[in-house]
């Protein structure tokens, strides 16, 4: 009746519809498969759809999609990760896939050719030198480091260099904007001062205690060596350069003095 040829098979019974699970038996991720189901992470893309919300997306959006074929095995591999790394964008940027067995004339014309293809594409939000500026910057590798709790007390607060650090929240817009700009402040600065950034969603605790009542906050930790401790400053700007020249003057400051 349900056509089953190995032992274990899992099927889930949604109303009239019939699920096939596809993966290893574990509570853990047959619950995930459940979960999918009734709140899809992932949006089941054809053609039409794929012109109407990604083609034609809104300034603002963002998507990755998967081109995949269901014969293939590193597809069948990555679905799962696929949809539990979209669980973790939910609100932020769009996750969608397409079956190019099923599509193969769109797929074609999109000029994929080989499975899994994955293409993100970006906000169409470039209208100005600032936006591709900020577009161009995304793309550049990540050089500041990102901090834990852990990393802060030993690294920061326990440590003996200068600091500045980003503290943000994912789902934070201006953050999203900011991030590149600090992405370039990290390599102005690198090699004199380290650039760190707490993801004040995960880690609340440490951005209270650090007295973060905004986002994105940036704070300057700089150790004071003859006084063997550090003090700390909120910079207010949010020009990589503007940024740079602040933190200079803080370093420079102690030796004007010692001069004079």
């Amino acid at each position: 009746m349900y056509n089953i040829q190995a032992y274990p098979t899992t099927v889930v019974f949604n109303q009239s519809n019939i699920h096939e699970y596809e993966g290893h038996h574990s509570a853990e991720q047959i619950l995930e498969f459940i979960e999918d189901l009734m709140n899809p992470s992932v949006v089941s893309l054809i053609p039409t759809t794929f012109n109407k919300l990604v083609t034609q997306r809104k300034h603002n959006e963002v998507w990755m999609v998967d081109f995949y074929s269901p014969w293939c095995h590193l597809c069948q591999v990555l679905m799962p990760e696929w949809k539990r790394m979209a669980r973790t964008l939910t609100g932020l940027i769009n996750v969608g896939s397409i079956d190019c067995q099923q599509y193969h004339s769109f797929c074609a014309q999109e000029n994929v050719r080989r499975y899994p293809e994955i293409r993100f594409f970006p906000p169409n939000q470039i209208k100005d030198a600032y936006s591709l500026r900020i577009w161009g910057l995304g793309f550049l590798p990540q050089v500041s480091i990102d901090l834990t709790p852990q990393t802060v007390n030993e690294k920061v607060l326990q440590g003996k260099n200068h600091w500045v650090i980003d503290f943000y929240a994912p789902w934070c817009g201006p953050c999203q904007n900011f991030a590149p700009e600090f992405e370039l402040l990290a390599r102005m600065i690198k090699g004199k001062v380290k650039a760190g950034k707490v993801d004040c969603q995960a880690y609340s605790q440490t951005c209270s205690r650090a007295g973060i009542r905004a986002y994105p906050t940036v704070k300057f930790y700089f150790y004071e060596r003859t006084k063997r401790k550090f003090g700390e400053e909120q910079i207010n700007a949010r020009d990589a350069k503007a940024i740079t020249a602040f933190i200079y003057e803080k370093l420079e400051t102690p030796k004007s003095r010692k001069e004079k």
